[in-house]
């Protein structure tokens, strides 16, 4: 049942999410959508290692939920959230340095949205330590509802800051007050868990060390990856006109939809693969089901953008973002390659194999040159992302193959 809501609370989420960009870039012009899309994407960038750091955070709190050491939760909660704290502090001031540079890069009217940019990133770090306790509290209830809270309070503020004229400040500011607004009620609830896991402790176990976690491929692979689906926007915003970047940005948003439909099926692969692995029983079952199914849903959407790309940005965004239904058609299939590398790279990374995860530090560069070289038109752009993408799907794949010819082979050699 737990895993029912989650998943209903992840699909509302999700609709909530997209709900929240067809309405900023309809309230927007197309320039400033152009500009708020660009800052999310940096933002995305930024808080990639986050969740990293999110896995181990989570499987700590774990550890100590499951040794009854009470104490010690606290005090790691404490450590985390003013360590993390301090460091968003810093961030901001040294972004503040930099905020001329920022502003030039981004095409930014005023500073306030790169000053907002900047508090956006402290605040996620203090986010990112109420989720991972949530998680390993095992608090679901409270880790969907303040998910959902937080999306819906984000429409509303931003919604009603734009509407008093605040335009893009006024579209990141309503995400940054929902972020104070979530971190506060999320402390809340983490120190009320605090006081019944008390209560209900008689005799805490101690004297374990908690498991250890090698973070760093995993850091690499969640930036890379992050890197690669977001870094177009940030470049087009610089290297296109306000209005045509606003174009690719409406495109953007419906083309990265497809990257969110095998999310389910890597939360649900990666358990069972570790699992058979540990067991030393072959997971190329799973995998296969995996890739065809997630094939089939993403291909049918890049299929469908490409039959009704026009009429979809019509209903949404209205007439004028005229231009971006033939850039979706596009965007789809330049976006596809990289559904599959997800479902790859979680395989790989649950059987304990992290080449897959440095991979990325040669494909990111290539796109990033790639797309700086040429991008005199829009297309150039989109074939640079689907040619970096298809590289990344071939190599992770030839791993996988090469796996599967391993366990083929093995099976063969034994006796009958």
């Amino acid at each position: 049942m737990t895993g029912f809501w989650l998943t209903v609370a992840n699909l509302v989420g999700g609709v909530l999410g997209y709900v929240y960009q067809i309405l900023i870039g309809r309230m927007l012009a197309p320039g400033e959508f152009a500009l708020f899309s660009a800052v999310m994407a940096l933002y995305a960038i930024f808080s990639a290692p986050l969740s990293a750091i999110f896995m181990v955070m989570s499987r700590r709190v774990t550890f100590l939920v499951s040794k009854e050491q009470i104490s010690g939760l606290k005090k790691l909660y404490w450590n985390f959230s003013s360590r993390f704290f301090g460091v968003g502090i810093v961030l901001i001031l040294i972004g503040f340095v930099f905020t001329n540079s920022a502003q030039e890069y981004l095409k930014s009217p005023t500073p306030e949205p790169i000053w907002i940019f900047y508090c956006l990133l402290a605040l996620n770090m203090i986010l990112v330590v109420n989720n991972a306790f949530f998680q390993g509290l095992q608090n679901f209830y409270w880790l969907s509802l303040t998910t959902l809270f937080g999306i819906s309070l984000k429409i509303f503020l931003s919604w009603g800051l734009i509407s008093l004229g605040y335009e893009v400040s006024g579209a990141l500011g309503g995400i940054l007050l929902t972020s104070v607004v979530t971190i506060l009620l999320g402390i809340y609830v983490i120190r009320r868990d605090f006081m019944v896991q008390h209560q209900a402790i008689k005799a805490p176990q101690l004297g374990v060390a908690p498991p250890t976690f090698n973070i760093f491929p995993v850091l690499v692979a969640n930036l890379g990856f992050v890197a690669m689906t977001q870094l177009d926007m940030v470049l087009v915003n610089w290297y296109f006109p306000s209005a045509e970047a606003g174009a690719y940005a409406a495109a953007s948003v419906f083309g990265k939809a497809i990257l969110y439909l095998p999310g389910g099926i890597v939360l649900a692969l990666f358990p069972m693969v570790a699992k058979n692995h540990s067991d030393n029983v072959s997971s190329v079952h799973l995998i296969r089901n995996a890739v065809m199914t997630t094939f089939v849903m993403c291909g049918s959407v890049a299929l469908i953008y490409w039959l009704i790309g026009d009429w979809l940005i019509s209903l949404f965004y209205g007439d004028r973002y005229m231009g971006s239904g033939q850039l979706l058609r596009w965007y789809g299939l330049a976006i596809l390659p990289m559904s599959l590398v997800m479902v790859a790279e979680h395989f790989l990374i649950a059987q304990g194999r992290t080449l897959f995860c440095w991979l990325y530090l040669f494909i990111l560069p290539f796109q990033f040159a790639a797309i700086w070289l040429w991008h005199r038109e829009f297309w150039m752009v989109l074939l640079n992302i689907g040619i970096s993408g298809a590289i990344l799907a071939f190599l992770g794949y030839f791993l996988l193959f090469k796996e599967w010819f391993r366990v083929h082979r093995k099976s063969n050699q034994q006796p009958t």
